[in-house]
């Protein structure tokens, strides 16, 4: 797994690099003359660039890649592993980098009020969601070709609008007693609770996708 990662640390330095330089300069722009805020530029470096990850999928198929890495002392199980492995070590990074450029910013403002606890909160919610991102990128780029991912996604991304709308309409119907009970539950809960319950998620939608992954590569034919 160690070559692995070596080989994905090197496609990320080639091709990385560029896309970095260009998520930093397009976040920082938007900070200036847009109202987004600091946090903006956190979840914006961290969310785009872990789905680099899934790229590298694309060099490992190029011109029968598949075939010359399983000659190698790599097996099907440590080729998905090596991918999550990397898409942590990735997001970690790059959540790093946009969490210190995000407080630099905000610490520039003159009116800016900083709250550390409020601060570090929410940059951490960047984290679970780049995580989610990956966990439904990576076992749809396993299972379809470059071509066939994209229209993937497009689906993926309808469906998630699809039930989104059905919740918030099912939410109509609902009694308000049990509507007021649920908003006062989730209002009261701290900070924490709720990057608990997002962790929560997280979680579990990783550990989904990577059983998913396994059981696609496992049956992958090359």
């Amino acid at each position: 797994m160690k070559g692995m990662l070596i080989k994905d640390f090197r496609l990320l330095k080639n091709q990385g690099k560029s896309l970095l330089l260009m998520l930093l300069v397009v976040a920082i722009f938007m900070n200036f003359i847009t109202d987004v805020g600091p946090a903006f530029i956190v979840g914006y470096i961290t969310i785009i660039f872990s789905l680099f990850t899934a790229t590298t999928i694309s060099y490992d198929e190029f011109d029968n890649c598949y075939l010359f890495i399983m000659t190698l002392p790599v097996t099907r199980k440590k080729y998905v592993n090596e991918k999550y492995v990397f898409a942590l070590l990735s997001i970690v990074c790059t959540w790093v980098l946009g969490t210190v450029l995000g407080t630099i910013l905000l610490l520039a403002q003159p009116a800016a009020e900083m709250n550390a606890a409020d601060w570090l909160g929410s940059c951490i919610g960047y984290i679970f969601a780049a995580w989610i991102c990956v966990s439904i990128m990576l076992p749809i780029r396993l299972k379809f070709d470059s071509e066939k991912s994209r229209y993937a996604n497009f689906i993926m991304i309808a469906v998630v609008f699809i039930a989104a709308f059905l919740v918030s309409s099912v939410i109509d119907y609902l009694p308000m007693s049990i509507v007021e009970a649920g908003k006062e539950w989730f209002y009261g809960l701290s900070a924490g609770g709720v990057l608990g319950i997002a962790g929560g998620i997280t979680v579990a939608a990783v550990i989904i996708s990577y059983l998913c992954s396994q059981h696609i590569m496992a049956k992958k034919e090359f």
